[in-house]
């Protein structure tokens, strides 16, 4: 099928109580024209609003009236597509509020400003390749808010868009696993529990209840072999430094 997508607006401001729907775009699919809509309600990035985006054509009483389902579903598809190629080639990721960001697969932070950068760079820190997206859902990766100075930025360790984590996190996580392993005298519920209060003291190192899960992992750990002890507690450490400094 031959696909045209003309975007008409890609933040909406909303039309208050007049009822009026806010084109979003203009889609012809083999020749023939649907109008994309969002709500009247509808403020923000239009790729906000994707599931709630009306699909309309000319029908054959010179009115306009729903479009077909597969149609909306296809008309639907290239808007979003084409929503998230512009923001991206104007430095924006998608969700219209942040900036794109390219992250090496060692968790340096390259740029995150919104910055073009060549996608087979590598990190002039470690020389690992550098990433624009997600791995596994290719969903683009946020870098800092477009309003806030670029100081301010926390590198991601999950991927908002499937919520696994980035390489940076993968390869921690992994570690730490393993270095429980080597314990031969923890059971595999000691190793869960621990590895579970490792994850949330290392995947979110500012939060409020961090402190008292670190109390308590440091408890935990005494039963452990001193030098998986040792090293278990320098990674923690080590990835929430890594978290604050970028």
């Amino acid at each position: 099928m031959a696909t045209k997508v003309v975007l008409e607006q890609t933040v909406l401001g909303g039309t208050g109580g007049s009822g009026v729907i806010q084109r979003v775009a203009t889609v012809y699919i083999d020749g023939v024209e649907y109008r994309v809509s969002a709500p009247p309600e509808a403020k923000g990035a239009a790729a906000d609003w994707i599931e709630h985006l009306y699909v309309r054509q000319w029908g054959d009483m010179g009115a306009e009236e729903e479009a077909p389902a597969p149609f909306r579903v296809l008309a639907i598809c290239a808007v979003d597509a084409e929503l998230r190629k512009k923001a991206i080639a104007e430095g924006l990721h998608p969700d219209g509020v942040h900036c794109t960001a390219q992250i090496c697969k060692s968790g340096h932070v390259q740029h995150c400003d919104g910055m073009q950068f060549d996608s087979k760079a590598h990190c002039t820190k470690c020389g690992a390749a550098c990433i624009g997206e997600c791995p596994h859902c290719h969903e683009p990766i946020r870098g800092g808010e477009k309003c806030k100075a670029v100081d301010t930025y926390q590198r991601p360790q999950y991927c908002h868009g499937c919520g696994r984590p980035y390489p940076w996190m993968e390869d921690r996580l992994r570690t730490a696993r393993e270095l429980l392993r080597l314990d031969e005298k923890l059971t595999e519920d000691d190793r869960k529990e621990l590895f579970d209060l490792l994850k949330d003291v290392m995947s979110d190192p500012m939060s409020p209840l961090v402190p008292a899960k670190k109390k308590i992992l440091e408890g935990k750990l005494e039963r452990v072999e001193k030098w998986v002890r040792e090293i278990v507690l320098d990674l923690a450490a080590k990835t929430a430094a890594e978290m604050t400094n970028g």
